[in-house]
């Protein structure tokens, strides 16, 4: 009897940890009819025992799915009064063990309520001799306080018990107590601002605990991949964790995933779906008694109808005033309440109370609301402390106080470089970019109201230079990851020799399974803290600096700094002589262009297109490039070299092909980026050429390029190995890759090349050092870039350019093999004798007669760093 009520007592235990109320309730039920069946005083000292443990554990578990079920306190405080008459009436042996199992569940469901102060003194006197209870029971309190630790703002104490509780529970194998331990440690990790260290006890509570599949380990690494700006991948996460939310007992659950997934939501401009879930979050907050959090969500709530109000894509209500005094009436409840994992929700209401006050056009009010901030700042999170500075902002270019708005951009500026210092990966460096969008917008839009070219194009440098360069991302060295992506390698190379249409599903498999393993791979690069001494600061470039480098050039040069502004396109132009603004026309034209044309030189490169369709398309990409010219490089009216400074689409146009700029110097990049320091031609330089499968004509090309260069290494056939690439790049400052690649526009830095032995992935050559090399991506169109949240770009060249190359020569559109065989020797020979790629990749395309969509990628050589 007794060994059967027990096993299904601990199944009804393990539902209710694994988040399954409801299957664990009916089970809690029947053990405790059971046991009312039996009369305890017939009972001997070691079956009575049995019977108040069981009695006690069926209450205790009971009163836990009752609370998660029916959102209560009273019913489930009620049935631990039981419990613990349950206790009194064991055997000396057991009644002080058995009331501390009550006054621990107590604790529990006090901090589910909400009640922190009382749930912390249950815990503590749980906790006050150890010896009590048994391994699970004690593993189990210290997680319960230190959860109620974070909620009260103790995060070393939560810490201090998360690490006992993982120990503990380790040693009694108890797998999913285990994991949420470390779980938690996360949590805590992401509120002291470590958010590698937060994605990497993640990472390994999933690791430790894989099957759990309720959503509940979820929730903390969504929070955390917003806050380190992977937006996309955060909002993907809480839905997927959501969806298995929308059952009974897991509504506490699904209104904390909801609250964050609303703030992703708000980040990825999806207004509507933002208000709905922090709506959803706040109603269930305020429902069961949790003013902390209902007013945090509250917050998103109200900012969530702002924010397409202060982005101008809906027009500023009559009411923006009775906003800004509900947003108030948020702050004065907010204030009532103790700080959440930081977020101070009478701070974050104030900064959504001074943005309706300017919508109202009311400075004095907005103002005042932020002249007399409590205490907080200093520990809020870094999202709340760049909403101070950008609100700040705002407020002092309303007035017409310039210098103090551009003080504020400065200093939430100064605390996004901060951050990705302390990142390890370019992805993350990257990523971060997004927190700072509305104060770049702040800045923009202030600067486009003075009407002056200068200012303009000063803020959009402040800018897209934070995140500039590889911040501290440290060099990889991580055994498992390199095992992750040889086996995707492997797997890619397997697929691509599966042709026939019988073998489609297993091909088809074969590429899942590798994107899984990337996925991997890329998630443990997000684990990397950053390296300070490997940090490298853009100072962004201003019109004096600018202006002085070109007026010592004097060639004619211009720099044209685009954006898009309200769907327009417009260009700040600068020479040595001043800076005027124009406006190109929308966007959507120049991106629809762009689409064509690289339809286009993909039918001209494909030998296998019969000759009559190619010439179509090389009419209609004559058309196309016509296009392209007048709307983008006429207006300029620039006869000399040109520096385009812009993002997408400006980064997928074939510059050099289009017919004004045949025969001149044009360089691309996101930023005004500032040259480095390099070796002059000369004996010094170290060539690397490889060779890839699939060129048709790429074994003769690098062997004519390496007679270019003495002492070049030249690697062919099996010899031109990921191995091989990866470590020449870290030392030969002009390598040549003739291969074949792939840009991966969902997952930039899988975007590849092809080598003997598979593919080489833009992710595993993250943490490199490079040379201040030039390097050449010879085929296809590996030269592709994809725009991520926040602006910034990414793909294998601007890879490449974080790390150090000086310059990168790719083909952004596809690139026929013949054509690279003529360009690639003319233009090593340029190289050699000029060290200037620009002036090389110009010569070289000089007399061909193809127009050949290749685009050299650098600095503004010369600027001052």
């Amino acid at each position: 009897m007794w060994p059967e009520l027990e096993a299904e007592l601990l199944a009804a235990r393990e539902l209710n940890s694994r988040s399954r109320p409801g299957d664990a309730l009916p089970r809690f039920r029947d053990v405790l009819d059971r046991l009312r069946m039996i009369d305890a005083n017939g009972l001997g000292p070691a079956d009575h025992e049995r019977w108040a443990e069981g009695s006690v554990r069926s209450l205790t578990g009971e009163a836990v799915a009752v609370q998660a079920i029916e959102d209560t306190l009273d019913k489930p405080l009620a049935l631990l009064e039981d419990a613990d008459a349950r206790a009194e009436t064991a055997p000396p042996s057991a009644r002080v063990r058995l009331a501390a199992v009550v006054e621990g569940t107590r604790g529990l469901l006090l901090q589910r309520a909400g009640r922190h102060a009382d749930a912390m003194a249950a815990f503590d006197h749980v906790l006050a001799d150890p010896t009590l209870l048994p391994p699970r029971d004690l593993a189990v309190a210290l997680l319960n306080r230190g959860a109620t630790a974070i909620e009260l703002g103790r995060l070393d104490a939560a810490l201090r018990d998360f690490d006992a509780c993982h120990e503990r529970a380790v040693r009694a194998d108890l797998t999913g107590v285990a994991s949420l331990a470390q779980q938690n440690t996360g949590f805590v990790r992401y509120a002291l601002g470590d958010i590698p260290g937060a994605l990497q006890a993640m990472a390994a509570a999933r690791a430790v605990d894989p099957e759990r599949a309720d959503g509940v380990l979820d929730i903390g690494r969504g929070a955390v991949l917003y806050e380190a700006g992977l937006l996309e991948g955060a909002e993907r996460v809480l839905s997927q964790a959501i969806s298995r939310m929308v059952v009974p007992g897991r509504a506490q659950h699904r209104a904390d995933a909801e609250y964050f997934r609303a703030r992703c939501l708000l980040a990825l401009h999806r207004w509507e779906e933002a208000r709905v879930g922090a709506a959803f979050a706040r109603q269930y907050y305020a429902g069961v008694g949790r003013p902390q959090r209902a007013a945090v969500a509250h917050v998103a709530e109200l900012e969530a109808i702002l924010l397409p109000v202060r982005r101008g894509e809906v027009p500023v209500p009559h009411d923006a005033r009775d906003r800004a005094e509900q947003a108030l009436d948020a702050v004065r409840a907010g204030d009532e309440v103790d700080p959440l994992l930081g977020q101070h929700p009478g701070l974050a209401a104030r900064f959504v109370a001074a943005q309706w006050y300017l919508l109202a056009d009311d400075v004095a009010a907005a103002r005042a609301v932020l002249d007399n901030l409590p205490d907080g700042m200093a520990d809020a999170p870094l999202t709340t402390r760049i909403q101070q500075q950008t609100v700040r902002a705002q407020i002092a270019f309303a007035s017409g106080d310039r210098d103090a708005g551009i003080a504020a951009v400065r200093l939430g500026l100064g605390l996004l470089a901060d951050h990705r210092v302390g990142l390890g990966s370019v992805e993350s460096v990257t990523a971060a970019a997004a927190h700072g969008v509305d104060l770049q917008r702040t800045d923009v839009e202030a600067a486009a109201r003075t009407g002056e070219p200068d200012a303009l194009f000063e803020a959009l440098e402040r800018g897209r230079a934070t995140f500039a360069g590889v911040g501290g991302a440290a060099a990889p060295d991580d055994p498992a990851v390199r095992a992750l992506v040889t086996e995707a390698r492997g797997l890619v190379v397997r697929a691509r020799t599966l042709t026939s249409p019988e073998s489609a599903g297993e091909r088809a498999h074969l590429f899942e399974r590798s994107g899984r393993l990337l996925a991997t791979a890329r998630e443990r690069a997000w684990h990397r803290t950053g390296d300070d001494a490997a940090a490298v600061e853009e100072r962004p470039a201003t019109v004096a600096d600018v202006r002085s480098l070109l007026a010592a050039r004097d060639d004619g040069a211009v720099v044209a700094n685009f954006l898009v502004f309200d769907g327009v396109l417009r260009c700040v132009r600068l020479d040595a002589h001043g800076t005027r603004t124009m406006d190109l026309g929308p966007r959507a034209d120049v991106a629809e262009r762009v689409l064509r044309a690289r339809a286009d030189l993909g039918v001209c490169a494909n030998d296998l297109v019969p000759p009559a369709l190619r010439d179509v398309a090389r009419r209609s990409l004559t058309r196309n490039l016509d296009a392209l010219d007048q709307l983008l490089v006429q207006p300029l009216e620039v006869d000399g070299s040109l520096y385009v400074v812009g993002r997408d689409p400006l980064v997928g146009v074939p510059w050099t092909a289009l017919p004004s700029r045949r025969g001149k110097r044009t360089t691309m990049r996101s930023y005004v980026a500032r040259g480095r320091a390099h070796a002059r031609p000369g004996e010094g330089h170290r060539l690397l050429a490889a060779h890839g499968p699939g060129v048709t004509l790429g074994a003769s090309e690098v062997r004519a390029v390496g007679t270019m260069w003495p002492g070049a290494t030249v690697l062919t056939g099996a010899a031109a190995t990921t191995a091989a690439v990866r470590e020449a790049l870290a030392t030969h400052d002009i390598v040549h890759l003739a291969t074949h690649g792939r840009h991966d526009a969902d997952n930039p830095l899988f975007a590849s090349i092809d080598l003997a032995d598979g593919p080489l992935f833009a992710h595993e050559l993250d943490g490199t050092r490079l040379p201040g090399s030039v390097v050449i991506l010879s085929a296809c169109e590996v030269g592709g870039s994809s725009q991520v949240v926040g602006g910034e770009v990414l793909g294998l060249t601007a890879v490449l350019l974080r790390l150090g190359a000086r310059a990168v020569v790719a083909a952004v559109a596809p690139l026929s093999d013949a054509v690279a065989a003529r360009v690639m020797p003319r233009f090593h020979a340029h190289l050699r004798a000029t060290d200037d790629p620009e002036a090389a990749l110009v010569a070289a395309l000089a007399d061909e007669p193809e127009p050949a969509p290749l685009v050299c990628f650098g600095s503004l050589e010369g600027l001052p760093r």
